[in-house]
């Protein structure tokens, strides 16, 4: 039996799911070094992204599932290899990781497996007796310096007014493993299911309610926090939104924000095509009954491979498919989906939650890392287009 050229081997490899490569690491020790060195991994995930393959989304609610996306077929149910709370909240996904929002929270990569469990962050803000506390996540990738990072933001409230007062916000750091305080958050934070949803090139958003403008109908504004330089700052709302009556939430779709807006049998969305630029802000779909029925909510999910068409999660009860063309609403039949869920797309990879000294740099071709991996953090720092 004649040797595969390394060459060769390495581009079969890194097309293969997560779940063959783990196993494909008992067939020499070439192979496991190679599968498990950081060249590779990055190789794996920067191709994964490129042709749209090993996505699958991640339901939680009751329980957690996996859904393949080329298939569309099946609820699988996950099993995490740790203890977490009865109530199944993770974070957005970042490059295949995602928070599991238990106590301790664990930083989860739900194909490979692997895991860690955060170190404990005590609150340092002195807190009055008439205060109570609340804790929101957010997720994100630090490009800059090949790192994710875990934001906690604890605000406190009056007991009697529910007024927020204060809050005190901590990062995790992966390549440190610790927790550090930073300025804390200066608006009080939506608690829909405790964490940031959207994470967009390296940086995490939410609505906040401006207390100088509550009286008038443009009184949400974009607030994002950059997981890179650690600061804070304003992304403008999609033009000639009026917030009355209206029901407002953030979104991601195809590496770009989005704006979902839900009136009584109407849900518009909007993307900005360019980041960063308020003219760029685009209305993607509009949909109206007798598609949908009243009151429903959709969250955007993914473009389906030819782009021509968008899966929505609608109402958290069901998958559908708006065909951007026809302007037509058809049901995604997936066996074994719960009844209810939230979902979030997550895209297969090798990505290490070990601590640095821990993994292996350079994988066999050693004149390749450097000017790969380089090339590979650049890109996962770029939005990029998830299809079907």
């Amino acid at each position: 039996m004649s040797t595969l050229p390394f060459v060769i081997l390495e581009d079969i490899l890194c097309r293969l799911p997560v779940k063959s490569l783990k196993r494909f690491r008992c067939v020499a020790k070439s192979w496991c070094f190679l599968i498990d060195s950081e060249y590779f991994i990055k190789l794996h995930l920067r191709r994964s992204m490129i042709t749209n393959s090993n996505r699958n989304l991640i339901l939680g609610g009751l329980g957690l599932y996996s859904v393949d996306l080329d298939s569309l077929d099946k609820a699988q149910v996950i099993r995490p290899p740790f203890y977490y709370k009865s109530v199944d909240i993770i974070t957005n996904s970042c490059n295949g990781l995602v928070v599991v929002m238990s106590q301790p929270p664990v930083l989860w990569n739900p194909f490979s497996r692997s895991y860690k469990i955060l170190p404990d962050s005590v609150v340092e803000y002195p807190t009055e007796l008439e205060s109570y506390s609340k804790t929101a996540y957010g997720f994100g990738y630090d490009s800059t310096n090949d790192d994710y990072k875990v934001v906690k933001v604890v605000e406190f409230r009056n007991k009697i007014s529910h007024v927020w007062m204060c809050s005190e916000t901590k990062i995790y750091s992966t390549k440190s493993n610790s927790w550090k305080r930073i300025e804390g958050f200066p608006y009080s934070l939506p608690f829909l299911r405790v964490h940031w949803r959207v994470h967009v090139n390296g940086a995490l958003y939410t609505l906040v309610e401006d207390p100088e403008r509550i009286h008038s109908g443009e009184f949400l504004k974009i607030l994002a926090f950059s997981v890179e330089t650690e600061t804070h700052f304003e992304e403008p709302m999609p033009p000639g939104i009026r917030l009355r009556d209206v029901g407002v939430n953030l979104d991601v779709i195809g590496g770009c924000l989005s704006v979902v807006c839900s009136r009584i049998s109407q849900v518009t969305i909007w993307v900005m095509k360019e980041y960063g630029v308020k003219e760029s802000w685009t209305t993607l779909i509009s949909i109206k009954s007798p598609l949908i029925d009243p009151h429903d909510f959709m969250k955007p999910l993914v473009y389906s491979r030819d782009g021509n068409k968008i899966l929505l999660n609608c109402d958290d009860k069901r998958l559908v498919l708006y065909d951007l063309r026809n302007k037509t609403l058809e049901n995604v039949n997936v066996d074994g989906l719960p009844f209810v869920f939230y979902a979030e797309v997550c895209v297969e990879s090798l990505v290490s939650i070990d601590a640095p000294d821990e993994v292996k740099k350079h994988g066999p071709r050693k004149k390749m890392t450097r000017r790969s991996s380089n090339k590979s953090d650049d890109f996962l720092a770029e939005g990029f287009k998830l299809v079907l």
